[in-house]
């Protein structure tokens, strides 16, 4: 039964692939002495190659359980398989990134089966399940698990090999596929996330590099043609990324921020501007399917590197869109939305403090004591698939509800909001501009306000200004510290560049949450866990599964030095503390008995310069840019001028 669902599966992606290469998309004339069957032979290469290699893993495998071969050689043939799949994964993942992460090469943690009413669980499958279990300190203890894995892996990789080795490659395409792979080498790859055991991520980027400009030479014959000097500064840049990575050998020590400014960035919009220069269409121009990243964007940090109206589901060229945001922000600070009128949005997310409260917990706005969690900033929240710290919302335009709602919150409805909107001929006029034909109800509200808040956007802090060239120098502590961000704390691979938060590359489709173990108490000494379920507890049907329990949406740390007391219960009051923490390896690292902990619980042995340098490059996020103003005046009500003594200045 597994084996049809599978092959139905594998059927239905490629029928998909195949429709819409041949009917859906239109392509332009191919660039003159460009031929695609290189690059067709290269990908078919590897394919093939990569099948000998999971043969030859087998083999090995069936060797060690029956005592004839070493963990030595099980180690070597991992490794050279890993490698096998990183000279084809930029060209594998973006034809097929969900079989990919679901049998391939998916993170080793379990998840549940979307859009499905039942909890389907689907366990970790794949090249990053085997990377931890051939690497771990006693892998004799799982060689049953070992050899389990490569069979399946065997199994698996058949029907993509079939399915893939049939496709027909557009231009278009490659280059895509060459631009999200550099996305993928620098978020995943050099941060040790793919490689969770062996740490092999260098090597590994070089082989990766290395494919994508044996690729992009093809192109390059057309490109000397009209943009010679082009042609040669792109494979000029290739070949000095490989040579770079060909030199580093230590993991700890290899400066990703020298690798992100002389080489990711630079070959991100190099390859693009051939992109260009050769005529070939993009992806925006052939179909009308939103996408998570601006294609036109040349810089991983560029302020425009995410398309927000893909997140916030807007159209971001409606010239009524900003007049709505500020409709919305008007919404934003008024009290009109609390049932007692005692508070607003920024009640609880202050533009001075990051768009938080400082509270461990917010006070109620009900006079009941305080809400389940601490406020988190509303600052690049809609870079998400997901929103909530447990998850339960996935509309942007839909958050509102659950705060109109609660009890401890704004205890109301819309039904009562609208009426007090409607007594307000300002209120009435601005809606109506807004929203034409529609003007107040229950959806212009919603739309208004996460208009404001998709406009909270930050990416002009001293680091990426530093990033983009923008700015000559920077504190060598703030470079220190991103590199161990990046590296040997493992910050980012759960807080994921550029956006640093659980928003998951290089697709940024889908939102993580983490099971840290948090404790109840600041106390460390003897801790105790904190009794909130989290994502588990959302009412969300398949947020059910028990490894879901204690677990919370990964947000931000940009503006994290403005964002005080840290975590979904606020307790811990400074960035020292949070970094303790993840240093002793979260709660288990505490003593505390966790059995589905993603964090791992490994002390990470940072010094205390180390953890100096890592609040610094934290700091060097901070950025709050025109975002801190609030109205110098609220709209007027007929016959409730108390209504508009509202002490905005608190704010």
């Amino acid at each position: 039964m597994l084996t049809i669902i599978m092959k139905r599966f594998y059927i239905a992606s490629i029928v998909l692939i195949t429709i819409i290469a041949s009917n859906l998309f239109f392509t332009l004339p191919s660039p003159p002495s460009i031929e695609l069957e290189a690059i067709h032979q290269q990908f078919h290469d590897g394919l093939l190659q990569l099948q000998k290699e999971i043969e030859a893993y087998q083999k090995i495998v069936a060797q060690y359980e029956n005592a004839n071969a070493t963990i030595g050689q099980l180690r070597r043939q991992h490794l050279t398989t890993r490698e096998a799949f990183k000279a084809i994964e930029f060209l594998l993942a973006y034809l097929d990134q969900e079989s990919i992460n679901r049998f391939i090469n998916g993170a080793p943690l379990p998840k549940t089966e979307p859009k499905v009413p039942a909890i389907i669980v689907i366990e970790p499958k794949g090249l990053q399940v085997l990377d931890e279990l051939v690497y771990a300190e006693s892998p004799e203890e799982s060689t049953e698990e070992i050899s389990k894995q490569v069979g399946q892996l065997a199994k698996h990789y058949q029907y993509v090999y079939h399915y893939q080795s049939g496709i027909q490659l557009q231009h278009r395409q490659v280059f895509e596929a060459i631009r999200q792979e550099l996305v993928r080498m620098f978020t995943l790859g050099i941060t040790g996330f793919d490689t969770p055991g062996s740490v092999n991520a260098l090597p590994e980027a070089k082989v990766v590099m290395e494919s994508i400009a044996r690729a992009f030479l093809v192109y390059v014959p057309a490109l000397e043609e009209t943009a010679p000097a082009l042609a040669e500064e792109t494979a000029a840049k290739f070949n000095q990324a490989i040579d770079y990575l060909g030199q580093q050998q230590d993991f700890d020590s290899f400066d990703r921020l020298f690798f992100l400014k002389e080489f990711i960035n630079p070959l991100y919009d190099l390859v693009y501007r051939c992109h260009r220069q050769l005529g070939i269409e993009t992806i925006d121009e052939v179909q009308s399917v939103p996408q998570a990243l601006n294609y036109h964007s040349g810089n991983i940090f560029s302020e425009d590197f995410f398309n927000v109206g893909y997140f916030a589901n807007m159209d971001y060229d409606d010239p009524a869109l900003n007049p709505k945001a500020q409709l919305g922000r008007l919404l934003f600070y008024d009290p009109i939305m609390s049932s007692n009128l005692k508070g607003s949005c920024a009640t609880c997310h202050q533009p001075n403090k990051g768009f938080t409260d400082g509270l461990p917990k917010s006070h109620s706005l009900t006079d009941e004591g305080t809400v389940l969690r601490n406020a988190p900033t509303l600052i690049n929240a809609v870079y998400a698939e997901k929103f909530f710290l447990d998850l339960r919302e996935e509309d942007l335009d839909r958050q509102m509800k659950h705060v109109i709602r609660s009890r401890q919150e704004f205890s109301t409805d819309f039904i009562e909001i609208i009426d007090r909107l409607q007594q307000s001929p300002e209120y009435r006029q601005l809606f109506e501009e807004r929203f034409p034909g529609i003007g107040i109800s229950t959806h212009t509200i919603s739309r208004a306000l996460a208009a404001y808040v998709s406009s909270l956007r930050s990416f002009n802090s001293p680091f990426d200004r530093y990033v983009r060239g923008e700015l000559n120098e920077i504190d060598p502590a703030v470079i220190r510290g991103f590199n161990l961000f990046m590296g040997k704390a493992a910050c980012g691979t759960c807080h994921f560049a550029p956006a640093f938060n659980g928003t998951v590359p290089p697709q940024y489709r889908e939102s993580e949450s983490e099971v840290l173990g948090v404790p109840a108490t600041p106390d460390t000494l003897q801790a105790s866990l904190d009794n909130d379920y989290g994502r588990i507890a959302n009412q969300i049907p398949i947020d059910g599964a028990d490894f879901y329990k204690y677990s919370f949406k990964t947000i931000t740390v940009r503006n994290v030095a403005l964002t005080a007391p840290y975590m979904h219960n606020g307790v811990f009051e400074t960035l020292e503390e949070v970094i303790d923490f993840y240093n002793r390896g979260g709660g288990a690292g505490l003593g505390l008995e966790l059995e589905h902990q993603t964090l791992p619980d490994t002390p990470l042995n940072l010094n205390e310069r180390e953890k100096m340098d890592l609040i610094s490059f934290m700091e060097a996020l901070t950025d709050t840019t025109g975002m801190t103003a609030v109205p110098a005046r609220l709209p007027q009500f007929d016959g409730r001028p108390e209504w508009n003594l509202r002490e905005v200045g608190k704010y």
